[in-house]
C-alpha cells in the first residue's frame, strides 16, 4: 500500500501530479493518457472515425511529449499514439 497522505514535495498541482506518478511507478500518467484518449474519441465520434483517430491521437501525443518533459512518462509511451497518428495518416491517404 502506498502512503499518498504526505507528499511534502508537492507545493503546486504539477508538483503533485509528479508525485503521485512516481508513487504510482509511472500508471497515473499512462492510465491518464488511456483516459484522455477514450474520452475525445467518444467526445468527437459523430464525426469522421477515420479523421478522428488521427486528431485524437496527435492530441494524446502532444500531452504525452508533455508527460516525457516532466520526467512522468518514457519514451515508449509517445511512441504508441504517434504509431496510431501516423497509421491513421497513410489510411486516410491511401483510401481517401
Amino acid at each position: 500500500m502506498y502512503n499518498t497522505t504526505n507528499i511534502s514535495a508537492a507545493n503546486n498541482f504539477v508538483e503533485q501530479m509528479v508525485a503521485v506518478n512516481q508513487l504510482s511507478n509511472q500508471l497515473f500518467a499512462i492510465m491518464t493518457l488511456v483516459v484522455l484518449f477514450i474520452i475525445i474519441f467518444i467526445v468527437f465520434s459523430q464525426y469522421d472515425k477515420k479523421v478522428l483517430l488521427m486528431a485524437d491521437s496527435l492530441a494524446v501525443s502532444f500531452i504525452g511529449i508533455l508527460f516525457f518533459t516532466l520526467n512522468m512518462v518514457g519514451w515508449y509511451v509517445i511512441v504508441v499514439p504517434l504509431i496510431i497518428f501516423f497509421g491513421s495518416l497513410i489510411y486516410l491517404k491511401i483510401n481517401g
